[in-house]
């Protein structure tokens, strides 16, 4: 059921910039194969992850700097839980 729902979407990544400051790539770096659902639940009540509203399900390797292009809008990755078979991406929208 999970694979059925899983689709291709672009991928950026952050990174540092010449004056060091975060910045996101300007051109997408690959494709990743993810199953994203809109959510109201927030992980933990941590204030680091207090804006997540999206939770995805993957397998494929994602860490806290790729920014996905979701449609019209880019979510920001904020937590990997890597347990189980399917990896659990937490995001929120990137400002």
């Amino acid at each position: 059921m999970i694979n059925a729902n899983m689709r291709l979407y672009d991928y950026f990544t952050l990174g540092l910039n010449d004056y060091g400051d975060t910045a996101l790539s300007s051109e997408a770096k690959g494709q990743i194969k993810i199953s994203i659902n809109e959510t109201n639940y927030n992980l933990v009540n941590n204030i680091l992850y207090k804006d997540c509203s999206y939770i995805g399900l993957t397998y494929a390797e994602i860490d806290d700097t790729f920014v996905i292009q979701y449609g019209d809008i880019k979510l920001k990755v904020k937590h990997v839980n890597p347990q189980g078979r399917y990896k659990q991406v937490f995001m929120g929208l990137y400002e």
